[in-house]
């Protein structure tokens, strides 16, 4: 059966692998609407491919009317309103929200406002600043939610309905200072924070995982997912086991595969139905390496520390944490920080955060906005 598809992010990292899969499968997915930031030469490419799209949303408004003279039987769109008009255009469609970062969370929201929808989610963002919001909009809707993260994946998968699970296991490869010193993480630059051992991701997830900020991040997904505290990371640099659980009798139930998110992607692109696909490769048990795990040291990566105090507070911290993150990575890039001080600064401008439970997208924006902005005049005036 034909499943129309909204694209949220479609030029990102995510967002061009579900179109590798749904591109190889004609017959399953039609693109009937998608989001780009900027790229355009990458949505021309889209558009060219894909004739069934009949609305875009472009972060760029100087594009809008450019584009529709050339695409005259697509509607271009921009801002929140635009957002709407696409998920209203197509409310049976299947949405995949890959933007990055604050600026997913209007979709997600905006698509759990529907009624019977599902939300593949690869914004995780929207989970750590809006979880419980998130979770009241999926039962008061009928609504489906499936991450689209490795480990959330391999976690959903070993969950048992008829037994609840008494520990989360989350994995980290490490990110590439996995084996550095704190004395060490002093020398880093730029250039060494945008390579990842493992993982094929763009600029601010790579800077994420070196910082283990994006595992902070995970930690407060699985939360708000699996509705279970005790989470446990371990560190797992082979990346071949995704995630696991225990349950009460002590047994460990695990995901292996090889790396690859076109793995998450095709597994809920197709959910329930495991669907072969020529993207996906096996795992060579006579080339595979030692698998090794070690949990993960609180008091060498206290991204991990701040992200477990979120599950105890108000999300007022969890949004700080996204936010002072958010800047401070791209203060980072400009050069006016160093890489060690990244964290340094997160826990610095989390603790000016009075704790306190925001409940809608509007006073959540609001606390995300004063953040930044307080973040960027300190650095301004220093």
């Amino acid at each position: 059966m034909m499943r129309n598809i909204i694209v949220f992010g479609a030029s990102g990292n995510i967002g061009q692998q579900a179109l590798q899969i749904i591109e190889s499968n004609p017959n399953d997915f039609q693109i009937t609407a998608v989001s780009i930031y900027h790229n355009i030469s990458v949505l021309i490419k889209i558009l060219e491919k894909h004739r069934t799209i009949r609305i875009v949303h472009l972060g760029d408004e100087t594009q809008q009317a450019i584009l529709t003279a050339q695409y005259p039987n697509i509607t271009f769109v921009t801002g929140e309103t635009g957002i709407n008009a696409m998920l209203a255009a197509f409310p049976t469609a299947l949405v995949l929200n890959a933007i990055s970062g604050f600026a997913g969370l209007y979709p997600t929201l905006q698509t759990l406002y529907g009624k019977n929808r599902t939300l593949l989610l690869a914004n995780k963002e929207s989970l750590v600043v809006a979880g419980d919001l998130i979770n009241n909009l999926l039962v008061e809707n009928n609504n489906q939610l499936y991450p689209i993260d490795s480990e959330h994946c391999a976690i959903f998968q070993c969950l048992d309905q008829t037994n609840p699970c008494s520990e989360i296991i989350l994995t980290a490869s490490g990110g590439v200072f996995a084996n550095k010193t704190l004395a060490d993480l002093k020398t880093i630059d730029e250039q060494q924070a945008l390579q990842h051992p493992t993982w094929k991701m763009g600029q601010n997830i790579t800077i994420d995982s070196s910082t283990m900020v994006n595992k902070g991040f995970e930690i407060i997904e699985a939360y708000h997912l699996f509705k279970i505290s005790k989470i446990t990371v371990i560190l797992h640099p082979q990346a071949i086991l995704h995630s696991a659980v225990q349950y009460a009798d002590s047994s460990i139930i695990g995901q292996l595969s090889k790396p690859s998110m076109l793995q998450v992607l095709n597994y809920f692109l197709y959910y329930p139905i495991r669907k072969n696909s020529s993207f996906l490769k096996p795992l060579n048990f006579e080339k595979l390496i030692t698998l090794t795990f070690q949990k993960a040291d609180l008091s060498r990566w206290k991204a991990l520390q701040l992200a477990y105090r979120c599950l105890n507070e108000n999300n007022s911290l969890a949004i700080a944490f996204n936010a002072a993150n958010e800047t401070l990575r791209s203060i980072f890039l400009s050069g006016i920080i160093k890489f060690y001080q990244i964290v340094d600064y997160i826990e610095y401008f989390m603790n000016q955060i009075k704790p306190q439970k925001l409940v809608n997208y509007r006073e959540i924006k609001e606390l995300n906005d004063i953040i930044k902005r307080d973040i960027i005049n300190y650095f301004s005036e220093k």
